[in-house]
């Protein structure tokens, strides 16, 4: 009795399916709207952060021009929380002579371009700050202050001279 009890409970009860959508990994060069519109979490802290004004305006003032490579991972929770305040920060920039690439890895820190390679990832995320086409510095993994701090001290230290 108890166990035709049991079958009846098993085929009676109403099959249930839950799906977890998750979203793909971005792989390779990518924009802020893909990050924002296909990760929400970067969207949703991306809207939260507020950025240093000083720092804001340092680089909005900036004469140097700046080539910035952020290789990062959409599954990184330090990628979540850096990028967000990156995008955040540069959306914030209105100065033409700060440019940046964003560059998905995988879970195994590569990407299809190889640049994974060209610029020695170790970890995720990092950026990698150019002044003339030269290395200036890196923030890798988390900023000592902030991302935007940090982005200031490397290029005061890299390109301006007092």
């Amino acid at each position: 009795m108890i166990k035709s009890f049991v079958l009846f409970l098993l085929i009676s009860l109403p099959v249930v399916e839950t799906s977890h959508a998750q979203e793909s990994d971005i792989l390779g060069s990518t924009t802020v709207e893909e990050i924002r519109n296909s990760h929400r979490i970067f969207d949703i802290y991306t809207n939260r952060y507020q950025p240093d004004s000083a720092a804001v305006v340092f680089l909005n003032n900036l004469e140097e021009e700046i080539d910035i490579k952020v290789l990062f991972g959409t599954w990184c929770h330090d990628s979540k929380r850096e990028i967000p305040a990156f995008i955040k920060t540069m959306e914030m920039i209105e100065n033409e002579g700060i440019t940046f690439e964003l560059i998905g890895v995988s879970r195994k820190k590569s990407e299809p371009g190889d640049r994974h390679n060209v610029y020695d990832l170790q970890y995720t995320p990092t950026f990698i700050i150019f002044s003339a086409e030269k290395e200036i510095g890196r923030i890798v993994e988390e900023s000592t202050e902030s991302i935007e701090k940090d982005l200031v001290e490397i290029i005061k230290s890299g390109t301006i001279r007092d």
